[in-house]
């Protein structure tokens, strides 16, 4: 199951299982023109219910939200879920948000406090993806992933064809501006691909992890 099924991230995850040969259930809150992908269920997420769930293997949280009114669903709309499934064996997969990634060993910093990586219109949007993960945290009884995307993250550009799997920690640029930052890139498609990875694999249970392919081609360019 993708919750978030016609989203830049959802849509691709969708796309590179059905290729692998997985059944795959889309959830969206409404009908997108444009898109011919099979099963769709269109369902706000904090209406699902076991009946929605039953049969599941993996749900894959790829929900996106951007307003003040909408970015709580980051948080809510995720223990909605992890109430659904906790005590069972369906992993759960979040796509997460960079600005939680710490910058420091010792974990006391993260991302989002660095100004030209997250200016302030961004902080509330932050605010909820910090919250999500700090809530998953605390469910030992869900087989959980939070699986983050570095800190460009491109739905423009095709797949490059590798990533890597960092740990929780970001490295910026000594400048404290992102366009001279490396090792910080990775394309929608090259995501979703590694996202097939971690579900096929069964790996990184209750583990936040990285997905990164290398440096922005583009160094000045936001995604």
């Amino acid at each position: 199951m993708v919750i978030g099924a016609y989203g830049k991230a959802g849509s691709r995850i969708i796309r590179e299982a059905i290729k692998r040969g997985h059944i795959v259930i889309g959830i969206a809150h409404r009908k997108h023109p444009g898109f011919d992908q099979k099963n769709i269920i269109i369902k706000d997420m904090m209406k699902l219910d076991r009946n929605d769930i039953k049969n599941i293997d993996v749900i894959v949280d790829a929900v996106g939200a951007w307003t003040p009114e909408t970015e709580i669903v980051h948080y809510r709309g995720l223990l909605h879920i992890l109430q659904l499934i906790k005590n069972s064996s369906i992993h759960y997969l979040k796509v997460g948000g960079a600005n939680t990634l710490y910058i420091d060993k010792e974990h006391q910093h993260t991302l989002q406090e660095l100004p030209l990586y997250y200016p302030n219109y961004m902080q509330d949007l932050c605010a909820a993806h910090t919250e999500g993960l700090r809530i998953l945290r605390t469910y030992s009884n869900v087989n959980w992933t939070y699986v983050t995307p570095t800190y460009n993250f491109d739905p423009t550009r095709k797949a490059v064809g590798y990533y890597h799997v960092d740990g929780e920690e970001f490295k910026p640029a000594k400048s404290r501006n992102p366009n001279d930052g490396i090792n910080d890139y990775i394309t929608y498609d090259d995501y979703a691909k590694g996202m097939l990875d971690i579900i096929e694999q069964n790996k990184y249970i209750h583990q936040r992890i990285t997905l990164v392919s290398g440096n922005n081609p583009v160094p000045t360019q936001r995604y």
